[in-house]
């Protein structure tokens, strides 16, 4: 299993919130405020993108982190663990690209020379080949050295998909022709980082004990990546064999003008409270102390049921099945269970039934065959049977505790 403090405890991440201007100080003062603010059930601090010097040297940047050192003790005085965002490139001006290309630890074109690739934020960039050993080696000794030099505990694998290969890559392995041989290599490599680390691609990876990222989620309602994606994808992973999901950040990621409302927020947080994990970077205080009281009673919420997700984290490890899963997955003959979308189990005994539509305080909810207790106000439903509009209003999450009687 992966952590399980990251199972059972929420943690923080810099960038919806403050985006690549990230610095120490603002590091400091969130983490700060986060005490401040009476969180104190936290997971770790995940310092994302752009703390590097440059794209890929694996150093920090020693204008905005003169210390990077002394901030992590002062995190972890504040009781915080504390993980990086890192990624599979190395851009031209730092000073590892020259030691990737001479070392060739890049992915090569046919010729043998380093294929030249791009991503979202490089133009002329080397990719570091997870398909040979050497260069494994020189990849994660730079990790491990900002773990004993700086004291960061673990980190955020972002990218790692096949898309990324420079034109006509060239892999040192029997699979060279599979280019998605990538993924598995770069996940297999990067999960002897430990049970906090996180990776956003996968392939043929389903032993491997880490979290695997939902793809970032836009601040909208929508099936279009916004919350009503949010179950879909989570289910989906399961199917699949990746149980340990960590659903993008509470609210999504605030791109542009996407600041999410208040509403949505709550409701992103509802739809989230029985998932594998819980990350914030949006605060709740940049809305009011009603969203704050909200997201903590959430938060106690899971904190009550934390051995029931635990029991279903170790199940998955026995016998590949999902945490959380299909309505269908309780009674499989039910053919009124396909086509729900907006609800979720967590394990065989706890269904959970979010407000996913905008402006609205009611829904329908299914449940299938079984005796059925209101979790908010434990009246007793007999199933299978339709709740028809449902009353929740903004602080409440449906859910129901299946019993015997």
């Amino acid at each position: 299993m992966p952590d399980e403090v990251m199972l059972t405890r929420p943690f923080w991440s810099t960038w919806a919130e403050y985006k690549e201007p990230v610095n120490q100080s603002v590091v400091l003062a969130f983490a700060q405020r986060i005490r401040d603010e009476g969180f104190s059930l936290n997971s770790h601090m995940e310092i994302d993108d752009n703390w590097e010097s440059c794209y890929g040297e694996a150093e920090f940047d020693p204008t905005k982190f003169p210390d990077p050192a002394g901030m992590v003790r002062q995190l972890k005085a504040m009781d915080f663990k504390v993980t990086v965002w890192v990624h599979p490139f190395i851009n031209f001006n730092c000073p590892s690209f020259t030691v990737g290309v001479n070392q060739n630890h890049f992915v090569r074109d046919p010729k043998g020379k380093a294929g030249i690739t791009w991503w979202w934020q490089g133009q002329n960039s080397g990719l570091v080949d997870f398909s040979q050993q050497s260069a494994r080696d020189f990849y994660n000794a730079r990790l491990i050295k900002l773990q004993t030099e700086v004291g960061i505990d673990s980190f955020k694998f972002d990218a790692g998909e096949a898309f990324w290969l420079p034109y006509a890559a060239k892999l040192n392995d029997s699979d060279s022709l599979l280019p998605n041989s990538y993924t598995t290599h770069y996940v297999n490599s990067v999960a002897s980082f430990g049970g906090m680390a996180e990776v956003r691609s996968a392939r043929l990876n389903q032993d491997q004990p880490i979290f695997i990222r939902m793809l970032d989620k836009d601040s909208r309602w929508g099936y279009d990546n916004g919350l009503k994606s949010l179950i879909p994808t989570l289910l989906n992973f399961g199917i699949v064999g990746y149980p340990f999901v960590l659903p993008d950040m509470i609210g999504g990621n605030a791109y542009g003008s996407e600041i999410p409302s208040k509403e949505l927020y709550i409701r992103w947080m509802q739809a989230n409270a029985f998932m594998p994990a819980v990350q914030f970077s949006l605060a709740p205080w940049r809305y009011d102390a009603e969203t704050v009281r909200i997201v903590k009673s959430i938060l106690s919420l899971r904190e009550r049921y934390q051995d029931e997700l635990l029991a279903a984290a170790r199940q998955a490890t026995v016998d590949g099945t999902p945490i959380n899963r299909p309505i269908w997955w309780v009674d499989p003959t039910d053919a009124e269970t396909y086509n729900i979308d907006s609800q979720y189990m967590l394990g065989d005994e706890i269904l959970v039934a979010p407000i996913v539509e905008e402006g609205s305080s009611r829904r329908d909810i299914y449940l299938p065959r079984g005796n059925w207790i209101s979790g908010f106000d434990t009246i007793l439903y007999t199933g299978p049977t339709w709740l028809r509009n449902y009353n929740a209003p903004i602080d409440v999450v449906p859910y129901f505790i299946k019993t015997a009687f």
